[in-house]
């Protein structure tokens, strides 16, 4: 996947910031920092943008502030009631109506060096895993940790830490970004396929079949078969950056990419949902078929029996002129 660099980063934390210890007693930098992101389709004047996706995308991943904290500090330091603290994931106090919903939790965590990171506290390593997993639902894959030319990631989908070196962050910031923006995109397809599926099964029998009484469904068949096409378009979109080939010479920010979409099974995914949207388009295509068929078939047959009713009518007409005029 071609790195994308960030249009705009987010500022730094201050080196005086206030920091305190984690809940599994580790004690986190001074520079640590928080970052809420969101991905939206339009940027506001006051939203700061970190990292502009690929021109396909026409997403934008901006910095949403904290409840009270304004939009030009868009990165808080690290405290114990920010790790605490739910994702948008999870149940909690609605966000202010001037700013998105948060999308992904980026917690970066400088280093002094690559050594520093491979020397770093049994305490810290634990307290970046339990942030990240902190989010987690039963059942959803356990916390990705990767260990990478002197960078530790911690990944789960909505949540994501980082230990590096403060040369290297920016570039792997802006990878990660890119990377769980196409992750949220699959699992979004993901989750709206598995909530589709009883209704397609319930459909089944409009695919070989269509009867008068299925008429009122006519209306529904067509916002689901939109639903599909929608959600073809959305796989297709990604596609590219899904499958998108091995940097040569590759860098750190390549690497980590990649690791990530391996890790994650990305591309099996990817190919796997294009299989299951094809049933839901065959699907969709005979219910489609079969009731544009039913009705030109009514229609054909209900202008039959006005022909013949017509035909009856001057028949009859013409009965009554002929009795009539053997009368007289």
């Amino acid at each position: 996947m071609n790195s994308t660099k960030p249009k705009k980063s987010a500022a730094k934390p201050s080196a005086s910031a206030n920091h305190a210890p984690s809940p599994t007693g580790a004690t986190l930098p001074p520079t640590s920092s928080l970052q809420r992101i969101a991905f939206v389709a339009s940027v506001a004047p006051q939203q700061q943008v970190l990292l502009e996706l690929p021109h396909a995308m026409q997403r934008w991943a901006v910095v949403v502030p904290e409840e009270g904290t304004p939009a030009a500090s868009p990165s808080q330091p690290v405290d114990s009631s920010t790790l605490a603290q739910p994702t948008a994931g999870s149940k909690a106090a609605a966000p202010a109506p001037a700013h998105p919903a948060v999308d992904l939790l980026l917690l970066t965590i400088p280093a002094r060096s690559s050594d520093a990171v491979l020397e770093a506290e049994p305490d810290l390593q634990a307290t970046m895993q339990q942030w990240a997993e902190a989010s987690l639902a039963p059942g959803e894959p356990p916390c990705m940790v990767m260990l990478l030319q002197g960078a530790r990631i911690c990944w789960t989908p909505g949540r994501v830490a980082v230990l590096a070196p403060p040369d290297r962050l920016e570039s792997i910031v802006g990878n990660l970004i890119e990377t769980a923006f196409l992750e949220a995109e699959l699992r979004g397809i993901e989750r709206d396929l598995g909530q589709a599926w009883p209704q397609l099964e319930a459909d089944l029998p409009l695919a070989f079949e269509f009867e008068e009484r299925s008429i009122r469904k006519r209306k529904q068949l067509r916002n689901r078969f939109q639903q599909v096409l929608l959600l073809r378009a959305k796989l297709a979109r990604i596609g590219p950056y899904v499958h998108a080939p091995h940097l040569h010479p590759p860098t750190l920010a390549s690497q980590v990419g990649e690791r990530l979409r391996e890790r994650a099974r990305m591309p099996h995914r990817h190919e796997f949902l294009g299989e299951q949207l094809e049933v839901f388009e065959r699907v969709y295509e005979l219910c489609g078929e079969r009731s544009s068929n039913f009705m030109q078939t009514r229609s054909g047959n209900i202008l039959e029996w006005i022909i013949i009713v017509l035909l009856l009518a001057q028949l009859l007409f013409s009965s009554f002129d002929l009795l009539t005029s053997l009368g007289q």
